[in-house]
Protein backbone atom coordinates (compact mmCIF):
# COMPACT_ATOMS: atom_id res chain seq x y z
CA UNK A 1 0.00 0.00 0.00
CA UNK A 2 2.89 2.25 1.18
CA UNK A 3 4.18 1.65 -2.52
CA UNK A 4 0.31 2.83 -4.49
CA UNK A 5 0.60 6.00 -2.29
CA UNK A 6 3.83 6.70 -3.62
CA UNK A 7 3.10 6.32 -7.48
CA UNK A 8 -0.67 8.26 -6.66
CA UNK A 9 0.97 11.34 -7.27
CA UNK A 10 2.64 10.69 -10.65
CA UNK A 11 -1.07 10.68 -12.62
CA UNK A 12 -1.43 14.40 -10.96
CA UNK A 13 2.12 15.77 -12.21
CA UNK A 14 1.30 14.39 -15.85
CA UNK A 15 -1.92 16.05 -15.70
CA UNK A 16 -0.86 19.38 -14.68
CA UNK A 17 1.91 19.44 -16.28
CA UNK A 18 0.23 19.18 -19.43
CA UNK A 19 -3.01 21.59 -19.05
CA UNK A 20 -0.56 24.02 -17.07
CA UNK A 21 1.33 24.53 -20.98
CA UNK A 22 -1.83 24.12 -22.93
CA UNK A 23 -3.74 27.02 -20.74
CA UNK A 24 -0.15 29.28 -21.84
CA UNK A 25 -1.18 28.90 -25.18
CA UNK A 26 -0.92 33.12 -25.26
CA UNK A 27 2.51 32.89 -23.62
CA UNK A 28 4.44 30.68 -25.11
CA UNK A 29 2.74 31.97 -28.95
CA UNK A 30 4.57 35.48 -27.66
CA UNK A 31 8.24 33.55 -26.92
CA UNK A 32 7.50 31.76 -30.13
CA UNK A 33 8.20 34.79 -32.10
CA UNK A 34 3.88 34.58 -32.54
CA UNK A 35 4.20 31.17 -34.77
CA UNK A 36 1.38 29.27 -34.22
CA UNK A 37 2.54 26.11 -35.99
CA UNK A 38 5.49 25.86 -33.06
CA UNK A 39 3.42 26.63 -30.21
CA UNK A 40 0.32 24.05 -31.31
CA UNK A 41 3.62 21.40 -31.76
CA UNK A 42 5.47 22.34 -28.16
CA UNK A 43 1.40 22.24 -26.74
CA UNK A 44 0.59 18.53 -28.83
CA UNK A 45 3.65 16.70 -29.03
CA UNK A 46 3.91 14.98 -25.91
CA UNK A 47 0.72 13.56 -25.77
CA UNK A 48 1.42 12.16 -29.37
CA UNK A 49 4.77 10.40 -28.60
CA UNK A 50 3.05 8.99 -25.55
CA UNK A 51 0.35 7.58 -27.42
CA UNK A 52 2.89 6.16 -29.97
CA UNK A 53 5.18 4.85 -27.64
CA UNK A 54 3.52 4.49 -24.07
CA UNK A 55 2.30 0.92 -24.43
CA UNK A 56 7.12 -0.30 -24.57
CA UNK A 57 6.27 0.71 -20.89
CA UNK A 58 4.55 -2.55 -20.62
CA UNK A 59 7.14 -5.17 -21.58
CA UNK A 60 9.79 -2.95 -19.55
CA UNK A 61 7.65 -3.21 -16.27
CA UNK A 62 7.41 -6.35 -16.90
CA UNK A 63 11.13 -7.53 -17.09
CA UNK A 64 13.05 -4.93 -14.79
CA UNK A 65 9.85 -4.65 -12.13
CA UNK A 66 7.56 -1.16 -11.14
CA UNK A 67 11.32 -0.07 -8.93
CA UNK A 68 13.82 0.42 -12.04
CA UNK A 69 11.09 1.26 -14.27
CA UNK A 70 9.97 4.39 -11.92
CA UNK A 71 13.42 5.48 -11.35
CA UNK A 72 14.06 5.64 -15.02
CA UNK A 73 10.65 6.96 -15.95
CA UNK A 74 10.89 10.17 -13.55
CA UNK A 75 14.72 11.09 -14.36
CA UNK A 76 14.09 10.21 -18.02
CA UNK A 77 10.92 13.37 -17.59
CA UNK A 78 13.09 15.32 -15.50
CA UNK A 79 16.18 15.39 -17.40
CA UNK A 80 14.16 15.90 -20.41
CA UNK A 81 11.51 18.47 -19.08
CA UNK A 82 14.98 20.41 -17.92
CA UNK A 83 16.70 20.78 -20.99
CA UNK A 84 12.60 21.89 -22.31
CA UNK A 85 13.06 24.96 -19.69
CA UNK A 86 16.15 25.57 -20.76
CA UNK A 87 15.66 26.15 -24.37
CA UNK A 88 12.85 27.38 -24.05
CA UNK A 89 13.43 30.57 -26.35
CA UNK A 90 14.50 28.34 -29.01
CA UNK A 91 11.82 26.58 -30.45
CA UNK A 92 12.95 23.71 -32.36
CA UNK A 93 15.20 22.38 -29.41
CA UNK A 94 12.39 23.01 -26.61
CA UNK A 95 9.99 20.93 -29.29
CA UNK A 96 12.43 18.08 -29.31
CA UNK A 97 13.00 17.80 -25.79
CA UNK A 98 9.02 17.82 -25.13
CA UNK A 99 9.15 14.90 -27.47
CA UNK A 100 11.32 13.17 -25.58
CA UNK A 101 9.48 13.93 -22.62
CA UNK A 102 6.69 12.40 -24.01
CA UNK A 103 8.47 8.75 -24.16
CA UNK A 104 8.72 8.96 -20.76
CA UNK A 105 5.21 11.00 -19.82
CA UNK A 106 2.97 7.84 -20.09
CA UNK A 107 5.17 5.80 -17.28
CA UNK A 108 2.95 8.23 -15.04
CA UNK A 109 0.01 6.82 -15.45
CA UNK A 110 0.97 3.12 -16.58
CA UNK A 111 2.43 2.48 -13.64
CA UNK A 112 0.15 3.62 -11.07
CA UNK A 113 -2.52 1.70 -13.31
CA UNK A 114 -0.97 -1.22 -13.44
CA UNK A 115 0.46 -1.13 -9.76
CA UNK A 116 -3.68 -0.86 -8.61
CA UNK A 117 -4.06 -3.77 -11.05
CA UNK A 118 -1.63 -6.11 -10.16
CA UNK A 119 -1.88 -5.55 -6.17
CA UNK A 120 -3.29 -8.34 -4.13
CA UNK A 121 -6.43 -6.71 -2.98
CA UNK A 122 -10.43 -6.66 -3.40
CA UNK A 123 -11.94 -5.56 -7.01
CA UNK A 124 -13.46 -3.34 -4.38
CA UNK A 125 -10.31 -1.97 -3.01
CA UNK A 126 -8.91 -1.51 -6.09
CA UNK A 127 -12.04 0.26 -7.42
CA UNK A 128 -11.06 2.69 -4.99
CA UNK A 129 -7.15 3.14 -6.09
CA UNK A 130 -8.57 3.42 -9.60
CA UNK A 131 -10.56 6.75 -8.19
CA UNK A 132 -7.73 7.79 -6.44
CA UNK A 133 -5.49 7.27 -9.96
CA UNK A 134 -8.27 9.00 -11.71
CA UNK A 135 -8.72 12.22 -8.85
CA UNK A 136 -5.19 13.01 -8.85
CA UNK A 137 -5.63 13.78 -12.31
CA UNK A 138 -8.28 15.78 -12.45
CA UNK A 139 -6.61 17.95 -9.45
CA UNK A 140 -3.67 18.05 -12.34
CA UNK A 141 -6.24 19.62 -14.74
CA UNK A 142 -7.91 22.19 -12.31
CA UNK A 143 -4.42 23.34 -10.71
CA UNK A 144 -2.25 23.31 -13.75
CA UNK A 145 -3.63 26.54 -15.33
CA UNK A 146 -4.11 28.00 -12.05
CA UNK A 147 0.06 27.57 -10.88
CA UNK A 148 2.14 26.23 -13.64
CA UNK A 149 -0.19 28.36 -16.03
CA UNK A 150 0.02 31.57 -14.23
CA UNK A 151 4.07 30.74 -13.81
CA UNK A 152 4.13 30.82 -17.42
CA UNK A 153 2.93 34.39 -16.96
CA UNK A 154 5.93 35.97 -15.03
CA UNK A 155 8.67 33.65 -14.79
CA UNK A 156 7.90 30.76 -17.23
CA UNK A 157 11.98 29.10 -16.98
CA UNK A 158 12.29 29.17 -13.06
CA UNK A 159 8.55 27.43 -12.97
CA UNK A 160 9.66 24.42 -15.38
CA UNK A 161 13.41 24.17 -13.78
CA UNK A 162 11.53 23.94 -10.38
CA UNK A 163 9.25 21.01 -11.61
CA UNK A 164 11.98 19.22 -13.34
CA UNK A 165 13.90 19.68 -10.38
CA UNK A 166 11.48 18.88 -7.97
CA UNK A 167 10.13 15.51 -10.26
CA UNK A 168 13.86 13.90 -10.08
CA UNK A 169 14.54 14.80 -6.83
CA UNK A 170 11.35 12.80 -5.76
CA UNK A 171 12.24 10.22 -8.24
CA UNK A 172 15.91 9.80 -6.40
CA UNK A 173 14.29 9.99 -3.12
CA UNK A 174 11.19 7.74 -3.06
CA UNK A 175 12.23 4.94 -5.98
CA UNK A 176 14.05 2.52 -3.32
CA UNK A 177 10.05 1.96 -1.46
CA UNK A 178 8.48 1.01 -4.53
CA UNK A 179 8.35 -2.27 -4.24
CA UNK A 180 8.09 -5.05 -7.39
CA UNK A 181 4.19 -6.33 -7.29
CA UNK A 182 4.46 -9.90 -8.20
CA UNK A 183 1.61 -11.54 -9.48
CA UNK A 184 0.86 -14.99 -7.97
CA UNK A 185 0.49 -16.80 -11.15
CA UNK A 186 -0.71 -20.71 -9.16
CA UNK A 187 -3.53 -19.14 -7.96
CA UNK A 188 -4.27 -16.29 -11.17
CA UNK A 189 -3.76 -17.71 -14.79
CA UNK A 190 -1.07 -16.21 -17.21
CA UNK A 191 -2.10 -15.30 -20.39
CA UNK A 192 -0.97 -13.96 -23.40
CA UNK A 193 -2.29 -10.12 -24.54
CA UNK A 194 -5.22 -10.19 -25.64
CA UNK A 195 -7.23 -7.41 -27.80
CA UNK A 196 -10.00 -7.66 -25.46
CA UNK A 197 -8.65 -5.05 -23.62
CA UNK A 198 -9.45 -2.54 -26.80
CA UNK A 199 -13.19 -2.64 -25.47
CA UNK A 200 -12.17 -0.85 -21.88
CA UNK A 201 -9.65 1.56 -24.61
CA UNK A 202 -12.66 2.44 -26.65
CA UNK A 203 -14.48 3.15 -23.72
CA UNK A 204 -12.13 5.10 -21.88
CA UNK A 205 -11.07 7.12 -25.03
CA UNK A 206 -15.37 8.12 -25.07
CA UNK A 207 -15.63 8.85 -21.91
CA UNK A 208 -12.40 11.27 -21.89
CA UNK A 209 -13.33 12.74 -25.38
CA UNK A 210 -17.04 13.31 -23.39
CA UNK A 211 -15.18 14.86 -20.15
CA UNK A 212 -12.41 16.82 -22.52
CA UNK A 213 -15.58 18.09 -24.98
CA UNK A 214 -17.30 20.08 -21.72
CA UNK A 215 -14.82 21.45 -20.45
CA UNK A 216 -14.56 23.42 -23.78
CA UNK A 217 -17.98 23.91 -24.40
CA UNK A 218 -18.61 25.03 -20.78
CA UNK A 219 -16.50 28.28 -20.74
CA UNK A 220 -17.35 28.89 -24.64
CA UNK A 221 -20.76 29.01 -24.10
CA UNK A 222 -21.03 30.87 -20.79
CA UNK A 223 -18.89 33.73 -22.61
CA UNK A 224 -21.21 33.57 -25.50
CA UNK A 225 -24.35 33.79 -23.37
CA UNK A 226 -22.85 36.40 -20.77
CA UNK A 227 -19.97 38.22 -22.07
CA UNK A 228 -18.02 36.55 -18.48
CA UNK A 229 -15.08 34.82 -19.56
CA UNK A 230 -13.67 34.83 -15.77
CA UNK A 231 -17.59 33.24 -15.30
CA UNK A 232 -16.60 30.61 -17.83
CA UNK A 233 -13.14 29.55 -16.71
CA UNK A 234 -15.01 29.00 -12.85
CA UNK A 235 -17.95 27.32 -13.92
CA UNK A 236 -15.72 24.76 -16.41
CA UNK A 237 -13.34 23.80 -12.91
CA UNK A 238 -16.57 23.17 -11.26
CA UNK A 239 -17.62 20.63 -13.80
CA UNK A 240 -13.93 19.30 -13.09
CA UNK A 241 -14.81 18.96 -9.57
CA UNK A 242 -18.22 17.15 -10.36
CA UNK A 243 -15.85 14.68 -12.28
CA UNK A 244 -13.59 14.37 -9.22
CA UNK A 245 -16.15 14.04 -6.97
CA UNK A 246 -17.69 10.70 -9.79
CA UNK A 247 -14.02 9.88 -9.45
CA UNK A 248 -13.65 9.77 -5.76
CA UNK A 249 -17.48 7.85 -5.17
CA UNK A 250 -16.77 4.79 -7.96
CA UNK A 251 -15.92 2.75 -5.04
CA UNK A 252 -19.27 2.78 -3.79
CA UNK A 253 -20.79 1.59 -6.83
CA UNK A 254 -19.47 -2.04 -7.23
CA UNK A 255 -18.76 -3.15 -10.83
CA UNK A 256 -18.55 -2.74 -14.04
CA UNK A 257 -22.35 -0.49 -14.70
CA UNK A 258 -24.06 -0.24 -18.09
CA UNK A 259 -26.46 1.94 -16.70
CA UNK A 260 -23.83 4.65 -16.46
CA UNK A 261 -22.80 5.51 -19.70
CA UNK A 262 -26.14 5.51 -20.81
CA UNK A 263 -27.06 7.72 -18.10
CA UNK A 264 -24.31 10.10 -19.35
CA UNK A 265 -25.42 10.11 -22.48
CA UNK A 266 -29.59 10.69 -21.42
CA UNK A 267 -28.17 13.71 -19.28
CA UNK A 268 -26.36 15.09 -22.12
CA UNK A 269 -29.14 15.24 -24.34
CA UNK A 270 -31.30 16.69 -21.70
CA UNK A 271 -28.92 19.57 -22.11
CA UNK A 272 -29.16 19.33 -25.37
CA UNK A 273 -33.25 20.02 -24.81
CA UNK A 274 -32.12 23.06 -22.20
CA UNK A 275 -29.53 24.47 -24.10
CA UNK A 276 -31.09 27.95 -25.05
CA UNK A 277 -31.82 28.70 -21.58
CA UNK A 278 -28.19 29.07 -19.67
CA UNK A 279 -29.90 28.70 -16.58
CA UNK A 280 -31.12 25.11 -16.81
CA UNK A 281 -28.44 24.00 -19.42
CA UNK A 282 -25.29 24.93 -17.21
CA UNK A 283 -26.19 22.93 -14.00
CA UNK A 284 -27.13 20.19 -15.93
CA UNK A 285 -24.12 20.08 -17.58
CA UNK A 286 -22.28 20.55 -14.30
CA UNK A 287 -24.18 17.50 -13.07
CA UNK A 288 -22.90 15.51 -15.84
CA UNK A 289 -19.60 15.82 -14.98
CA UNK A 290 -20.74 13.33 -11.67
CA UNK A 291 -21.37 10.52 -14.14
CA UNK A 292 -18.43 11.03 -16.42
CA UNK A 293 -15.93 10.70 -13.36
CA UNK A 294 -17.77 7.51 -12.49
CA UNK A 295 -17.59 5.90 -15.76
CA UNK A 296 -14.04 7.39 -16.12
CA UNK A 297 -12.80 5.70 -13.22
CA UNK A 298 -15.00 2.38 -14.39
CA UNK A 299 -12.95 2.47 -17.48
CA UNK A 300 -9.65 1.77 -15.30
CA UNK A 301 -11.92 -0.82 -13.57
CA UNK A 302 -12.86 -2.21 -16.35
CA UNK A 303 -9.42 -2.99 -18.19
CA UNK A 304 -8.18 -4.11 -15.32
CA UNK A 305 -10.51 -7.23 -15.27
CA UNK A 306 -10.38 -7.68 -18.91
CA UNK A 307 -6.33 -7.67 -18.47
CA UNK A 308 -6.27 -10.54 -15.70
CA UNK A 309 -2.79 -12.45 -16.51
CA UNK A 310 -1.22 -9.97 -19.08
CA UNK A 311 -1.36 -6.55 -16.40
CA UNK A 312 1.67 -5.17 -17.42
CA UNK A 313 0.99 -4.72 -21.25
CA UNK A 314 -2.62 -4.61 -20.91
CA UNK A 315 -3.19 -1.20 -18.79
CA UNK A 316 0.07 -0.45 -20.30
CA UNK A 317 -1.50 -0.10 -24.06
CA UNK A 318 -5.56 0.87 -22.19
CA UNK A 319 -3.55 3.98 -20.14
CA UNK A 320 -1.59 5.20 -23.42
CA UNK A 321 -4.19 5.04 -25.73
CA UNK A 322 -6.76 6.51 -23.19
CA UNK A 323 -4.61 9.71 -23.76
CA UNK A 324 -6.22 10.34 -26.96
CA UNK A 325 -9.12 11.43 -25.81
CA UNK A 326 -7.81 14.28 -24.82
CA UNK A 327 -6.58 14.99 -28.19
CA UNK A 328 -10.07 14.31 -30.24
CA UNK A 329 -12.12 16.20 -27.55
CA UNK A 330 -11.14 19.57 -28.93
CA UNK A 331 -11.70 18.47 -32.19
CA UNK A 332 -15.20 17.56 -31.14
CA UNK A 333 -16.07 20.12 -29.16
CA UNK A 334 -15.45 22.84 -32.22
CA UNK A 335 -18.17 21.76 -33.99
CA UNK A 336 -21.49 23.34 -33.74
CA UNK A 337 -23.44 23.31 -30.36
CA UNK A 338 -26.12 21.27 -31.03
CA UNK A 339 -24.64 19.05 -33.25
CA UNK A 340 -21.76 18.23 -30.57
CA UNK A 341 -24.15 17.46 -27.83
CA UNK A 342 -26.24 15.34 -29.48
CA UNK A 343 -23.05 13.15 -30.80
CA UNK A 344 -21.88 13.13 -27.43
CA UNK A 345 -25.25 11.70 -26.46
CA UNK A 346 -25.15 9.00 -28.73
CA UNK A 347 -21.66 7.75 -28.51
CA UNK A 348 -21.82 7.54 -24.62
CA UNK A 349 -25.36 5.31 -24.85
CA UNK A 350 -23.88 3.66 -27.56
CA UNK A 351 -20.23 2.93 -25.80
CA UNK A 352 -22.09 0.62 -22.61
CA UNK A 353 -22.42 -1.50 -25.89
CA UNK A 354 -18.62 -2.30 -25.02
CA UNK A 355 -19.17 -3.16 -21.50
CA UNK A 356 -19.28 -6.98 -21.99
CA UNK A 357 -18.19 -8.97 -18.57
CA UNK A 358 -20.41 -10.55 -16.14
CA UNK A 359 -20.47 -10.83 -12.54
CA UNK A 360 -18.63 -13.88 -12.30
CA UNK A 361 -15.13 -12.31 -14.30
CA UNK A 362 -15.83 -9.28 -12.04
CA UNK A 363 -15.67 -11.61 -9.24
Amino acid sequence: MKSLKILLILPFFSVFTQVGIASSFPQILEMFGNNAFYTSTFIAITPFVSMALGSFWGPILRKYGERKSFLTGLTGWGISFFFVALFLNNPLLAIGFRALQGVFDPLFFNIALTGVSKADISLKEKSKYYGYVEIMGSLGAILGPLILGTGFIYFPNVFLFVLAIFLTVYGLLTFKNVDDVKIDYSKKEKKKFSPVIFLATIFGIITLVAIVSNQVIIPVYVENNFGMPVLGKILSSAFSLFVMLGNFMKHKIYGVKKWLPISVGLVIFVSYLFMSNPLIYIPIAIFSGLLLGLSLTMSSEYASILSKGFEDTGMSVFSSLRISGNIFGPYLAALSMPFVLITLSAITIVSAGLLTVSEEEED
